[in-house]
């Protein structure tokens, strides 16, 4: 018998709502709200269980709400359970797992579906509930790229910070690296979030780095992987007015010294106290419930940063870019709001004439799902919408059965066989090591930037940082990049392959509550 769990019972509405009599039921036991008990507009009521035979199993059930005439107000089916009655349609929410909550996120629809609870979202208690606003602003926005001029921008920032908040998955440059002990040395104060168990663990480089930083002041905290499977979010707060976000880590293949080659990744510098607030607002959750390190708990590097540049000579360099004028910008934060309709799935269906998408990799289907980013863009090609789409070509995303050069020939022949203005690249990796970008440009004027990988565990477990703005000077900037990535890169995809006890709180919604499933199990590691 699990213990702990709840189910809310929500009112959504403007008026007071009498549930006295109400009936919730599993279809094995049911509970009658006592006499009495009255919901005020946005107010809820909590069922503690097991009671009167309800049980929730792990593997699937049903929660439904009855009202005193047994009449159904609302239900939601998880798991595999095989209910087919009323009040229910189409596919089930997720199992249920150790610290998972199944919770509706639109309070204001019931559809009788999967839908308003996000199917593919999974929440977890302690996570944190971002859902920053849609902000306007006008001012300076400073747009660059990786491998170009990333190095030089960040340097420029830093030299004239005093105050570093830094979130970032890896820390193995040393360039980076002098310009903080050199804040440091001048009494700046550095505080780094960074991940202690990235995949293949912590580079001999990253610990030297990151206890040379800790004595001479600054201090360093390890993510809470409780709470996240991977903090692979890439930005920096500085002093208490500016934004440094993008796709790359801080290493010599996403900030590489000038004219030599690395990673091809998007960044932006944003001055505006209102997104400062909400990234800020990141940040210091995190930071609360990371793990301070010193130098003596650092572990033993367990790889080399084995990384040599190339020189770029003869390769086109974009350089920064400031950008005086208008702006309309949206946080996303994984896994807060990265699944919520209104952030990238909305930009991406909100195409007119064009949608163009550059990856590190897409994986087409999330288990037994589509990728909805992938789906909303394949549909976008249906509705006549130009979308091309730039993937990266190192073995390790080529090598295997379904990785990018399948989709790319997945795609094409779509393409074909639907005549979709559609198509899909292999990127020649000509002056850049790799794409290590998340972006996405949507009409000349929207533009994506952000730390997202295009697989399930991003989005869904990984804290990421990502930013939606709008402004055709902007999206004339990356849209120019990304032809010339595009224009060099190859439609031939016949690449060779190298071998190288849970707790439930539900809230259903009309008369409302939602049932959220809190989970208990580990969750494993995936993120680059």
């Amino acid at each position: 018998m699990d213990q702990g769990e709840y189910v809310f019972i929500y009112n959504p509405t403007g008026q007071i709502i009498d549930i006295s009599g109400f009936i919730l039921t599993d279809l094995e036991g049911e509970l009658e709200i006592p006499g009495g008990t009255i919901l005020d507009p946005g107010s809820n009521y909590q069922v503690k269980l097991p009671a009167e035979g309800i049980q929730l199993s792990n593997s699937g059930d049903e929660v439904i709400l009855l009202d005193s005439a047994s009449r159904m107000v609302d239900c939601v089916i998880y798991g595999g359970s095989e209910y087919e009655g009323e009040g229910w349609q189409g596919s089930m929410l997720g199992r249920a797992s150790e610290e998972r909550i199944f919770r509706r996120f639109y309070l204001d629809k019931d559809t009788d579906t999967a839908y308003e609870w996000l199917p593919l979202k999974e929440y977890y208690r302690g996570q944190s509930d971002f859902m920053p606003s849609s902000k306007s602003f006008s001012g300076e926005v400073t747009v660059f790229v990786s491998p170009d001029c990333s190095l030089k921008i960040l340097k420029k920032e830093v030299r004239s910070a005093s105050i570093l908040r830094v979130n970032v998955y890896l820390f193995e440059s040393q360039d980076i690296e002098r310009e903080v002990i050199d804040l440091l040395s001048r009494g700046g104060t550095v505080n780094i979030l960074i991940e202690g168990s990235p995949v293949g663990g912590i580079s001999d480089s990253e610990v030297r780095i990151l206890r040379h930083i800790i004595e001479k002041g600054g201090e360093v905290r390890f993510s809470n992987d409780s709470l996240y499977r991977l903090n692979h979010a890439k930005y920096v707060l500085i002093d208490r007015d500016a934004i440094i976000l993008g796709s790359d880590n801080w290493n010599s293949g996403g900030y590489p010294p000038e004219g030599l080659s690395g990673n091809r990744g998007w960044g932006v510098v944003i001055r505006d106290r209102e997104i400062f607030h909400d990234v800020s607002s990141i940040f210091e959750h995190d930071w609360e419930h990371g793990i301070k390190v010193s130098p003596d708990d650092l572990p033993q590097g367990s790889k080399s940063d084995a990384y040599e540049p190339d020189d770029r000579a003869g390769h086109e360099v974009f350089e920064a870019k400031s950008i005086n004028g208008e702006f309309t910008a949206s946080m996303v934060i994984g896994p807060d709001n990265s699944l919520h309709y209104e952030t990238i799935i909305e930009m991406i269906n909100s195409a007119q004439k064009s949608i163009f998408i550059e990856q590190a990799y897409i994986k087409k289907d999330w288990g037994n799902d589509d990728n909805p980013y992938l789906q909303s863009a394949i549909n976008a090609a249906m509705q006549g919408v130009e979308v091309k789409v730039l993937l990266d070509s190192m073995w390790y995303n080529t090598n295997d059965e379904n990785d990018n050069d399948e989709l790319c020939n997945y795609l094409n022949d779509l393409a074909s066989r639907e005549s979709l203005d559609l198509e899909a690249r292999l990127v020649k990796r000509d002056g850049i090591t790799k794409i290590h970008n998340k972006g996405v440009i949507v009409d000349g004027k929207r533009v994506l930037i952000s730390s997202i990988n295009w697989n399930k565990h991003s989005p869904t477990y990984n804290r990421e940082t990502g930013i939606i703005i709008e402004n055709p000077v902007l999206a004339a900037y990356y849209t120019d990049v990304f032809l010339y990535d595009w224009n060099l890169g190859t439609t031939e995809t016949k690449l060779s392959k190298t071998i190288i006890n849970p707790s439930i709180v539900a809230v259903m919604t009309l008369l409302g509550a939602s049932i959220i499933y809190l989970i208990k199990q580990r969750r494993g590691k995936s993120g680059k």
